[in-house]
This record gives C-alpha cells, structure tokens and sequence, in this order.
C-alpha cells in the first residue's frame, strides 16, 4: 500500500496532499517548518496533526514527496539520511525545477528509490482544488523504478508525465519560469503603463484580463505564429514608432518592448511577412 508523506506541506506541498488524497491515495504525515503553517495544513488536508520534525515523519510512510525550497533540500536530504529505517522500500521525490535527483543520491545510497517529481503549474495557495493537476505536465527524471511508480501516481491524479534528461533542467526550468514569473511581471508592467495613461489602479489590470485571456486562448488553439496579433504581424511600422516613442519615458518598458518585440517580428516573418517590411520594423527596434 502506498503511504505518502510531504515534508514541506506549504502551497505546493498542501495542494499535492489534497490531489493524492482525491485519487484515492493515503496520507500519512505531514511537516510545514513554521508551527502555525502545520497547523492550517494539517485543517486543509483534514488530519488530526502533523510532525515537527521530518526524521519524525519519514517513517510513516513510503512514498516521500520532498517539497521545500531548493535552497533547504540538500540539508533535509542530510538529515533524512541519519534516520535509521529500511529505505530500500521508499521512493523519494524532489519536486525542485532547477535541482536534479542527484540531490538525493544520499538517500539513494542507502537503498531508496529517487527521482524529480516537477509539475509545470503555479500553486498560490494552499488550497488548490485537485482539479488544478488535471491535464497539468509533471517532469521526471531519476531512477527507472522510481519513474515508474511516479508514472502511476501522475496519471491517477489526472495529470500527464514527461521524462526529461537531467542535464537539461536549468534550461527547462528557466524556460517554465519565462512562461509563468515573468508573464506575471509583464502584466505588471502593462498595468502600470495603463495607469500612467490615466486609467484608475483597480481598473488597469481588470482591463488587461480579458485581452490575456484571449490570447491564451488563440494559443490554445495554434501557434505562437498563428496566434501572434498586433502592430508588428501586421507590419504597422507608423504604430510601432509612436510606441517607442511615447515608451521614451519609461526606459525599462521601451527596452522590454524593443526586445520582445524582435522575437515577435521573428514569429511574423514566419507568417509571410515582406522583407522589406522586416527591415524597417527591425531597423525601429533596435534604435538604428
């Protein structure tokens, strides 16, 4: 029977454990590293305490999803690795983007099976409806037995695996936090814009909402080259210009706008856009 444990029951941690849960899966112990973390966790998931210590928690269970911030995960995995228990019937996953299951190999040394247990997905609060995990991605790589087992618990949870190669995961990582952090930041920055022309705080980001969400679902439904709208697909060179200028004022949104704007001339040249046109776009957009 699989019993799991989450060190680490925070947003992600906490959302799992309600996910496992929903599939059928037990849930054994938990641990948060604030007291009152624990306590509101251990409310969500509906069990009736929750561990201080991890050494404490291990051993109750089989299937131990590590779900602290990188930075705390090779001191865990040192304390874990004095605990005296038979590891050679655990499966131990890290759920860090960047950080590789070699991160574990002091678990894996003592006999337990480990791998990376990524999703691609954004948890901002604890209580994440399990629906969240559905047709999500999570990415694997370590141990083939630990994949493997991995590979169940994904698809019970109704979630989709991929096995990466581990060489690759800063690049991996760094492309899903573009796709995710930095969209947030840009949104941010056009928010901002939007009030420096005059629209009320609490209204510029609602206006942007529905533009974002239709976006997102012309990408749902083709190609960033498909679905690219705007000035430069169209190759409107007088819009652009009058972009940069009115940007002049605001020097980091002008140089986010040039340099994201050359990814987007890339995506319509693609699209058939004249030579020509490209040039003089290109020429704009990078000040010559």
């Amino acid at each position: 029977m699989k019993k799991m444990v989450i060190l680490g029951a925070g947003r992600l941690g906490c959302s799992l454990g309600l996910a496992l849960k929903a599939s059928g899966y037990s849930l054994s112990a938990i641990t948060c590293a604030h007291k009152a973390s624990a306590q509101q966790s251990s409310r969500i998931l509906d069990l009736p305490s929750f561990y201080s210590q991890p050494e404490e928690a291990v051993p109750q269970g089989n299937f131990i999803f590590i779900c602290v911030p990188d930075s705390q995960i090779r001191p865990l995995v040192r304390k874990l690795s004095r605990v005296e228990i038979d590891w050679s019937c655990r499966f131990v996953y890290q759920t860090s983007g960047l950080l590789s299951s070699s991160v574990l190999q002091p678990l894996k040394k003592l006999g337990a099976r480990v791998a990376s247990f990524h999703p691609i997905q954004s948890f901002s609060r604890k209580k994440t409806p399990p629906a969240h995990w559905k047709d999500i991605f999570i990415t694997l790589e370590g141990d083939k037995e630990a994949i493997t087992a991995a590979r169940e618990i994904i698809q019970r949870i109704g979630a989709r695996p991929i096995k990466l190669d581990s060489r690759n995961k800063a690049l991996y990582h760094a492309a899903c936090s573009l796709a995710s952090n930095s969209l947030v930041s840009l949104i941010s920055l056009a928010s901002d814009l939007l009030e420096k022309a005059g629209l009320e705080k609490s209204l510029a980001l609602e206006a942007l909402k529905p533009l974002v969400n239709g976006t997102w679902k012309n990408l749902k439904k083709s190609s960033p080259a498909e679905a690219l709208t705007g000035p430069i697909v169209r190759g409107d060179l007088m819009t652009v210009r009058e972009h940069l200028k009115a940007l002049k004022a605001f020097p980091l949104a002008r140089e986010i706008y040039q340099r994201l704007g050359l990814l987007a001339l890339e995506l319509a040249e693609k699209r058939g856009l004249r030579p020509s046109q490209v040039r003089a776009l290109r020429s704009w957009l990078q000040d010559k």
